[in-house]
């Protein structure tokens, strides 16, 4: 296996060279492999370190796992660019990586505070019971299989971190799998990816209260292949409880684009909307909010003082994850309503004011480049469109 040693934010990694590989992110193409590394999660892997830093801040310390490493680049950069950091394991059932992310922890001159294991990632989550305070779940995949385990190496209070690669069920491509995956169904509309980390979260957090946790989420982000989701953990029945309360269904209207929400798991849907179509319904899934202001603020801060390669991208994001913070489950795409108008989109921020003027919340998203957020009513968005 020929190896090449790349740096990525202060940290080095060993990593196999696969054919065509490049440097620069956006040049490689993934090749098959045993040992995984992924440059093009160089991205979400930056924002992860701002993330973790404020963690650390919050929890007075970290003890961090990362159960499914591949070469290690994660746990090995958190232990090395996280100030705060007590303890880290890192994990990879296969021989070859769990070899690679050894040499890496020396390269890194990390020995003193990287335990490197090679075993099931359940089996090693299990082991420690509450003994984690940040577990970053990074599966070729759904990290369904492994939720559990993790809320179980949870302890106290922390944090949880998501990434589930199979967007495609949950945005409501493959129906099915995401009701074998994750016991809810998918919707696919033009805010589908948001549907679908809502629907994450939610299965999340199902998962969580069977060990009388809470899981909230901070942030979430949806980026090119993948969703990714931080979620603040806390033990207690009650906390549990009050979580448990914003999940629910989102029902759609196809026809003139109406969208609603229910709580509660166990209740009856609406068949159909105002306009008389009927609709269309997707859940359980989390109704609450999927970004946190304050939080999200220090980890923009904080990637704000870092020397990042691609930083200016990941401030971008952060910063429109910000100005859609408060606003309300699901959005509407421009075009999409100009077109029920029959009329040609205005510029999205002369709409964005106008909603503004007129007392409501209004925001682009990251989710949607013609996407916009917004608590007015469908029929002042759709007067303001055809007027302008």
């Amino acid at each position: 296996m020929k190896t090449i040693i790349i740096t990525e934010g202060k940290t080095k990694i060993e990593t196999p060279q696969p054919e065509n590989f490049r440097t620069r992110a956006g040049d490689y193409a993934p090749s098959l492999t045993k040992v995984f590394y992924n440059p093009l999660m160089e991205f979400c892997r930056d924002i992860s370190i701002s993330v973790a830093q404020t963690a650390a801040r919050r929890f007075n310390g970290l003890r961090v796992c990362d159960p499914l490493a591949g070469v290690g680049v994660r746990g090995i950069r958190y232990a090395n660019e996280v100030k705060g950091v007590t303890r880290a394991v890192v994990n990879d059932f296969c021989r070859e990586a769990f070899e690679l992310i050894r040499k890496n922890v020396t390269l890194n001159g990390l020995t003193g505070l990287i335990e490197t294991r090679s075993t099931d990632a359940n089996i090693l989550l299990r082991e420690n019971r509450g003994q984690f305070s940040f577990v970053d779940l990074d599966p070729f995949g759904s990290p369904a299989p492994f939720l559990d385990a993790a809320c179980s190496s949870l302890g106290k209070r922390g944090m949880l971190a998501l990434t589930a690669t199979d967007t495609a069920p949950l945005s409501g491509t493959h129906v099915k799998t995401c009701l074998r995956r994750y016991g809810a169904r998918p919707l696919r509309t033009e805010y589908c990816h948001e549907t679908g980390i809502r629907i994450l979260i939610g299965f999340a957090q199902r998962l969580a209260g069977l060990h009388e946790m809470a899981l909230t989420p901070v942030l979430a982000h949806a980026t090119q292949h993948y969703f990714r989701i931080y979620l603040a953990a806390e033990r207690g029945a009650q906390r549990a409880d009050e979580v448990l309360k914003k999940i629910g269904y989102l029902s759609h209207c196809s026809s003139c684009l109406r969208r609603s929400f229910t709580s509660g798991v166990a209740t009856a849907l609406p068949q159909n909307c105002e306009c008389g179509e009927k609709l269309s319904h997707a859940g359980p899934l989390w109704l609450g909010k999927l970004i946190d202001g304050d939080f999200t603020r220090e980890v923009l801060q904080d990637l704000s003082l870092r020397d990042f390669r691609l930083k200016h991208q990941e401030l971008s994001l952060l910063s429109r994850c910000l100005e859609e913070a408060e606003g309300p489950p699901t959005f509407y795409d421009l075009n999409e309503l100009a077109g029920q108008e029959k009329k040609s989109p205005p510029k999205m921020k002369d709409l964005l004011t106008r909603i503004r003027d007129r007392g409501y919340f209004a925001s682009r998203t990251h989710f949607s480049p013609t996407g916009f957020r917004t608590d007015a009513p469908l029929e002042e968005i759709l007067e303001l469109i055809g007027t302008s």
